[in-house]
This record gives C-alpha cells, sequence and structure tokens, in this order.
C-alpha cells in the first residue's frame, strides 16, 4: 500500500480541505483503490437533531463517496476541539496508541493508496507519548505540507520543511491554501516563489478561497507517483 501524510503549518489552514481534495483527484482517474485516514479527530458538533458529528471527519467520508465507515477512516473521536490525548482527557479517557496504527493496517488488503491526514501542526500532541511527527516518522511516507497563501506563510512553511526533513522524511511538495479570504493581501502574489526558493522544495498547487486546487506547473499533480510503499509492516 502506497501513502502520503498531509500535515500543515497550524491547525485550521485546510489540512482536511485538501486531503479530501486530492483523494477526489485521485478516484476522479478511476485507476487505483484510494483510502483516507485521520488517526484522531477532536472538535465536534451537533446537528439539527442534536446528534454529534465531527465536520472534519463528514468531509472525508464524503470525499470517498460514502464507500467506507466512518470509523474505519476516523477510529479515535473526542468532542472538545483540543489536542486528541487533551480532549481525550476532558471524557476521562486515553488515546489508544495501539489503535492509531492498527487503524492503518486495516486499510492495507483494500486500497493501492492511502492518504493519511495529521492533526493540527507537524508537532501537535497526538498520545500521550507521542507527536505526529513521531507518527508520520513511523510510517515514512512523503509529507505534503499545507500552507496558508497569505502574509507570514514563509516563515511558517520553512520551519515546517525543516521540522520534516530532520526527521529524514522526504517532503512531496507544498500546498498553498487560503481558508479565509484574503483582500489586499500582496504576498500572494510572491509566497509560492519565495517558499520554492528558500525552502528548496515545489508548491504543487495553490487552493484560492472556495475554489478548487489548481496545479501550479502541471496540467493534473501526480499525487499517485509521489506517493511510496508504507514501511510499517
Amino acid at each position: 500500500m502506497r501513502g502520503l501524510f498531509i500535515t500543515g503549518t497550524d491547525t485550521d489552514v485546510g489540512k482536511t480541505w485538501m486531503t479530501a481534495s486530492i483523494a477526489s483527484q485521485l478516484l476522479a482517474r478511476n485507476e487505483h483503490k484510494i483510502g483516507l485516514y485521520k488517526p484522531a479527530c477532536s472538535g465536534s458538533v451537533r446537528n439539527e437533531e442534536g446528534r454529534l458529528y465531527w465536520p472534519d471527519l463528514e468531509h472525508l467520508y464524503i470525499a470517498l463517496r460514502e464507500q467506507f465507515p466512518r470509523d474505519r477512516i476516523c477510529p479515535q473521536t473526542f468532542e472538545a476541539p483540543l489536542a486528541p490525548p487533551v480532549a481525550a482527557a476532558a471524557e476521562e479517557k486515553q488515546i489508544d496508541s495501539e489503535l492509531l496504527r492498527t487503524g492503518i493496517d486495516w486499510w492495507r488488503e483494500r486500497v493501492d493508496m492511502l492518504l493519511v491526514e495529521g492533526v493540527g501542526g507537524w508537532y501537535c500532541p497526538l498520545s500521550e507519548d507521542e507527536m505526529v511527527a513521531d507518527f508520520a516518522t513511523e510510517l515514512a511516507f512523503p509529507v505534503v505540507i499545507v500552507a496558508r497563501l497569505g502574509l507570514g506563510t514563509i516563515n511558517h512553511t520553512l520551519l515546517t520543511l525543516d521540522a520534516v526533513r530532520s526527521r529524514g522524511l522526504t517532503v512531496a511538495g507544498v500546498i498553498l491554501n487560503e481558508p479565509v479570504a484574503l483582500e489586499g493581501d500582496a504576498s500572494v502574489e510572491s509566497n509560492a516563489e519565495q517558499i520554492e526558493r528558500w525552502g528548496k522544495t515545489s508548491v504543487l498547487g495553490i487552493s484560492r478561497h472556495d475554489q478548487h486546487y489548481q496545479p501550479r506547473q502541471t496540467e493534473e499533480t501526480d499525487w499517485f507517483g509521489l506517493s511510496v510503499e508504507s514501511s510499517r509492516t
């Protein structure tokens, strides 16, 4: 099973949105079986009937055309919008570290490629004794970094690039996303070029507010070609 790991320079940069977008692009080609996995999800809301649901999880579920169970896409969910171990503690629970990993194993014989979305940023706590960075390092998938499009993103992106590379991982590239509409921000015209220059990486594409992902250099991004086989046995 091949895979990519999607992380972000911060929370709410649009990781889930972009992970779902990548899945949709791959499924549209109808060449490979695609899965999505988010090891833990915190931050629920109530629908009109008063039932709890997790918007991020729902977005991923729909992106996979409702073909896989929600609890396989994300096996561990918590109500509070906090780092997973903190959200779990608020419910007098703990993150199940073994389930973080066996949750991925379930996909192994079912899909050709798995997109794994991290939680928060690269150094966000994931369990009582590990961060997202530790989990991603164990998987050893190439990393896609989702960053904000606007002013300040150069610094945040370069810091995240250094952090990912310090783990010996391959950076597949950067996506610049505009989760909140930007007005009068001149940096959006030059940020991609500056990140490529100083970060020695490729900005694969840009997603403007409420618009579809647009590749920068080619007609479409070869997500499957950027992925590699999992090192986890």
